[in-house]
Order: C-alpha cells, then sequence, then structure tokens
C-alpha cells in the first residue's frame, strides 16, 4: 500500500463553536429546578446538552448536572445519553444525530485540516468552508456517498447499492476563523450521523499491508441455574492494527504525536479510499517506534474501538 497512515487530533466542539444545527436539542423539557419528577421522567440539560431520567419519584430541587445526584447515596437521576443534537459531537460512535433530511450545521471550530464524518447514514454530502465566518469559500464539495466501488462491469449494473458509512476531507486551507457548512440528505429515511470529528490531520508514514481490522461484540452469554443459554445482547467496536514506514527524521515528530494523544479519542486512517472503509477506526490509539534501519524506522500502531 502506497497510503498515508495519519492520525486525526480532533478539536473538542464546544457551545460557542456550533453556530447552527438542523437537529433540534427539544426531545424533553429542559430541567426546571421547582418542577416534581415522577420515576421515568426525562429532561434535557443545555449546559451539559444530555438527557436525563429520574430514578425516583418526588424528585424536585435535584440537579441532574451535579454528579452528586447521580452517584451519591440517593440515586435521582440517570443519565441517558446526548441530545440528539450534540450526539455527533459526543466521541461516541454508536449514538447519533437523526433528523429527517436535510441535516445542515455549522461550526467554527479555528483551525483545522480535516475531518472525519463515522456513523453515516446518507445519500449525499455537501460541504463548504470559508476562510472567516461569512467570508471566501476556500474549498467545496458535493458528492454522492457511495461505498459500491464495483470492481467489474457486472457488479456495476447488478449488484446492490452499497451506503458509504463513513466520510473523510482533508488537505482543507487553514484559516484562523474558519466556518464549515455540513450539509446531508437522505431521500427515504432520517440522515444518521455517529461521529463528526474536525482537527489536525497529521500523517505518520506509509502504511504497510497486513492491516488488521477485528470487530468485537460486548455483547455475552448467560446460562441459568438450568443450563439455558440466553445471548445478551450489547453494542460493538472495532479494534485495528496497522505498520507504517517512515523516515528517522520524522521519528522524534511521530512520538510525539502518539504521546499527545495516548488519553484522547481519535480517528486512525490508513487509507482514505472508498473501498477502504475497514481501515478507518476511531478510539484510543497506541504505538511504538521501531529503530532498526540507519535511514528508516518502522511504527506499529494499534488501535482500542470505542463503541
Amino acid at each position: 500500500m502506497s497510503d498515508d497512515l495519519s492520525i486525526l487530533a480532533p478539536v473538542a466542539i464546544t457551545d460557542a463553536m456550533l453556530i447552527s444545527s438542523s437537529a433540534a436539542e427539544n426531545e424533553y423539557a429542559a430541567y426546571n429546578p421547582t418542577a416534581t419528577y415522577v420515576a421515568g421522567a426525562r429532561c434535557i440539560s443545555a449546559v451539559t446538552h444530555r438527557v436525563y431520567e429520574s430514578a425516583l419519584g418526588g424528585n424536585v430541587g435535584k440537579d441532574p448536572t451535579n454528579i452528586a445526584n447521580r452517584a451519591g447515596t440517593t440515586i435521582w437521576w440517570i443519565d441517558i445519553g446526548p441530545t440528539n443534537r450534540w450526539s455527533m459531537f459526543d466521541g461516541v460512535v454508536s449514538t447519533q444525530t437523526s433528523i429527517a433530511s436535510t441535516l445542515t450545521v455549522v461550526i467554527r471550530p479555528g483551525v483545522f485540516n480535516a475531518f472525519y464524518l463515522g456513523g453515516l447514514d446518507a445519500d449525499t454530502i455537501s460541504y463548504a468552508i470559508r476562510d472567516a465566518p461569512g467570508g471566501v469559500v476556500v474549498s467545496t464539495y458535493s458528492g454522492v456517498l457511495e461505498g459500491s466501488a464495483p470492481d467489474d462491469y457486472y457488479e456495476y449494473f447488478f449488484d446492490r447499492f452499497k451506503p458509504q458509512a463513513d466520510f473523510t476531507a482533508s488537505a482543507i486551507p487553514e484559516y484562523n476563523a474558519a466556518e464549515l457548512t455540513l450539509t446531508l440528505t437522505k431521500a427515504s429515511g432520517n440522515v444518521k450521523v455517529g461521529i463528526l470529528a474536525i482537527g489536525d490531520l497529521r500523517p505518520l508514514g506509509k502504511t504497510q499491508f497486513g492491516v488488521k481490522a477485528k470487530p468485537k461484540t460486548f455483547s455475552y452469554i448467560k446460562v441459568d441455574d438450568a443450563g439455558n443459554n440466553t445471548i445478551k445482547k450489547r453494542k460493538s467496536s472495532t479494534d485495528l492494527s496497522a505498520t507504517a514506514m517512515l523516515e528517522l527524521t520524522d521519528a522524534n515528530m511521530v512520538l510525539g504525536t502518539l504521546k499527545s494523544v495516548l488519553d484522547v479519542p481519535c480517528v486512525v486512517i490508513c487509507s482514505d479510499r472508498v473501498v477502504h472503509e475497514g481501515l478507518r477506526c476511531f478510539g484510543l490509539v497506541s504505538g511504538e517506534v521501531s529503530y532498526d534501519h540507519p535511514t528508516h524506522c518502522q511504527l506499529t500502531v494499534n488501535v482500542q474501538g470505542l463503541i
């Protein structure tokens, strides 16, 4: 392979950066400190952008954003997950922002040179990047999210449509006040996005053959006293391992990059080709550099995939 092995070090999206979104944040009413919540009642917080469910009746004046009310002696609230608007920014692929077409978001994250969409269910994508709010468009794209990549004429004409489940945009001109407008459409059903990661795409080396993608499940088999088996369904993710060659002069930079993202969920891209969808993974990154050649080093990267 000749593709670059890269890491997308993300920018944490804040309230100030998310200028607008067609996905509303109104699944439930905002938390009211004077209201009395019964068990099972839900509310949202505009501060944390999460949904909370009352664990007990007679719940009044217990702020769900206070950890003591969710993990103290008495548990008043259960954290259900992010609101629909913020699901695509929570760093978890399995929580998807989902709305009837069209989904449009405007973000001002500051300097960035790439972005990645994962857990994607849409027919078309378009984006425009401006050098400043309302400024000059410096990068634009529009296309169909088609992941079939047929190998021959038979597959081209007769094989079923295979939607593209992720999308990478790179080589974006960098500006301090850049603004991204992203639009996704779907003819039937809801547009869904599991994660939108925006940040600095850092090439580490040339990807070598032998990349391994390992799907894993958190489901398990429960056996009762009578010997009956029950599969307890849980979520799944994918781990990834890859190697790359890099020049000795780049080794310190690569090590610095690995150190800087050790505890930060990142997107690792072994290839940005549509046919290599399985060679892109979101999770926690670890790796090592082997100094075993006078002019080159071998990099090993492992990704513990997040749900």
